[in-house]
């Protein structure tokens, strides 16, 4: 039998020529960096390798954001057949090192490269390494490693933090669940749309499923000992899948269960259903697409942007609003204008990325053709620089230093005029909670409450903002709403009092850390499937069983995508 290992690309991140963006943190690499000590932070555990090791029979090890020094103890620790890197275009450097350590420390394994990362060409790749999925994961292991193709996916129990504001966050866990993976929007610089040539390959397939995956985690997080604070669905527009979601608010509204789940979703697919179903269905937090006037892309039709989003926070729900610049047709007016719509918008979070061409994707064909790529990027193997937060090609009006620094400008301005991304959260559930609380379904009132409840769990950070806000009118926007929040859903008790009076010194400690740490380094997770101390194969034994796996294998290069 094989013995795989699969692990993410190592810690440290932001070493030299890496930029912040690329982190294990997703808020506070790309949403709310400007935001200080106010950034929330959450770090992100890679679900797709917990994926493929619980759908695979061979004994497997989970390595989450190792060193290099804890990668080469792994290394030496246990002899692996297969071991399998994920990564994407700006950790290939990572990769790489990573490869050389294998080849080093355990040169009979072979090398699977994955992730969105394997998008590059595979003459580019291949020279480090054995394989590439270029396709789903499972299905892709379970045919290099001979196994069968044809069984149900399970999903797996992998938790994260909840996220933290002010070095403090929620004591509970949030959990994955991927409904499907790739998305039929196709947008031309999207690479999980195109990785998938825009197919939709389903996890799940009814809401009905989806609905008792849910319960199940739950009971897995009890068994653990853990309490789950909400789920985190997988899936790049999940609302175009309308028998799936719909399928799923039944089964929410017969059992009145009280789940809450951060998702994605376009205008096109949201439009199609009421605010109070979104709410209903128990979405909290929903990332929209809202990119730029100019491009028009298809998911953008459907509702006004200003109604969407104003219906979903009235609702209880924060929308996280997604802006794109350095479209060839964007002039310095025409991004203020884009920014201003953003702003009126009022969105809980705001991401503000600049146009970039990922191998594979219409927008990289094009830019290569017309020779559009800047010098240093032209015909380039460094791909560090492919984060959404540097400018690769030429531009009409901007020079590349001049775009990036307008990037920065827009997330300091986001911060200044809308104030820290935590109190907007708590004015969000404040309003869900007034406006749900005498709601004719016995549901949403439910979810009224919880709203309410989870406003008032925000009290310490509102008022830590109150005093330590970006300026004066932050400040007393944040003195409002905490005084909003007493005032509709009652007085302080005495341990709400200390908790406040407590986010003071947290405050300044955060403004230690962010002082001498900007960048928080993920803690080391090492987790294992099916794996015992009879396992381990001897030496000899590895060598027979790789000889005797790869006489069964296609090459990637014949690998069909499964569509």
């Amino acid at each position: 039998m094989a013995q795989v290992l699969l692990s993410t690309v190592c810690r440290p991140f932001g070493g030299p020529g890496e930029g912040a963006s690329v982190a294990a943190e997703l808020f506070h690499a790309q949403v709310t960096r400007a935001q200080g000590i106010f950034s929330v932070r959450e770090v992100i555990r890679c679900w797709g390798l917990d994926y493929i090791a619980e759908n695979i029979t061979s004994p497997t090890v989970v390595l989450h954001y190792p060193s290099e020094k804890e990668f080469v103890k792994e290394l030496k620790k246990n002899k692996y057949t297969h071991i399998g890197i994920n990564f994407v275009l700006a950790t290939l450097h990572k990769a790489k090192r990573q490869t050389e350590l294998i080849r080093k420390y355990s040169p009979e394994s072979k090398i699977i490269y994955g992730g969105y990362g394997a998008i590059l060409p595979e003459e580019e790749l291949k020279p480090y390494c054995d394989y590439i999925c270029k396709e789903e994961g499972i299905g892709f292991m379970r045919k290099l490693l001979n196994e069968n193709t044809g069984k149900p996916i399970k999903h797996p129990y992998a938790p994260i933090e909840s996220p933290s504001v002010l070095s403090y966050g929620y004591p509970t866990k949030v959990s994955h669940i991927t409904s499907g993976l790739g998305c039929p929007n196709g947008c031309d610089f999207c690479c999980t749309s195109h990785f998938f040539k825009c197919n939709y390959l389903p996890f799940i397939n009814s809401g009905r499923e989806l609905y008792d995956i849910t319960r199940e985690q739950v009971k897995k997080a009890k068994e653990a000992g853990d309490e789950i604070g909400g789920f985190i669905m997988i899936d790049e527009d999940f609302f175009l899948q309308e028998d799936k979601a719909r399928g799923y608010l039944e089964c929410v509204r017969r059992d009145e269960t009280d789940i809450a789940i951060t998702a994605f979703g376009s205008v096109k697919g949201l439009s199609k259903y009421t605010p109070d179903e979104i709410a209903e269905m128990g979405f909290d937090v929903l990332w929209i697409g809202f990119e730029s006037d100019e491009k028009g892309y298809g998911k953008l039709k459907g509702k006004p942007m200003e109604q969407l989003i104003a219906e979903l926070k009235s609702r209880g729900v924060a929308v996280l609003s997604s802006m794109i610049i350095g479209f060839q047709t964007q002039d310095m007016e025409s991004i203020q204008r884009n920014f201003r719509r953003l702003l009126s918008n009022n969105p809980t979070f705001s991401q503000i990325l600049i146009y970039f061409a990922i191998p594979g994707t219409p927008l990289h064909k094009k830019v290569t053709e017309d020779k559009l790529f800047l010098p240093e990027f032209d015909g380039t193997k460094e791909y560090k620089n492919f984060d959404g937060f540097s400018m690769l090609m030429k531009h009409p009006h901007f020079t590349r230093e001049q775009l990036e620094k307008i990037q920065q400008d827009l997330f300091e301005e986001e911060y200044q005029t809308l104030g820290p991304s935590v109190v907007r959260v708590a004015k969000v559930l404040l309003d869900g909670y007034l406006t749900l609380k005498d709601s004719e379904s016995s549901l949403l009132r439910k979810r009224a409450e919880v709203k309410k409840n989870k406003s008032r769990a925000l009290l310490p950070a509102i008022f830590a903002a109150s005093l330590f806000g970006p300026n004066a009118d932050r400040k007393r926007d944040a003195k409002n709403i905490f005084d909003e929040i007493v005032e509709k859903t009652g007085k302080m008790s005495f341990s709400q009092k200390m908790l406040c009076a407590g986010s003071i010194p947290l405050a300044l400690w955060t403004m230690v850390k962010n002082r001498f740490n900007s960048l928080n380094q993920p803690r080391f997770l090492r987790v294992e499937h099916r794996v015992d101390t009879t396992s381990i194969l001897p030496m000899e034994k590895i060598n027979e069983t790789i000889d005797n796996v790869g006489k069964t294998l296609t090459p990637p290069s014949k690998l069909a995508p499964k569509n």
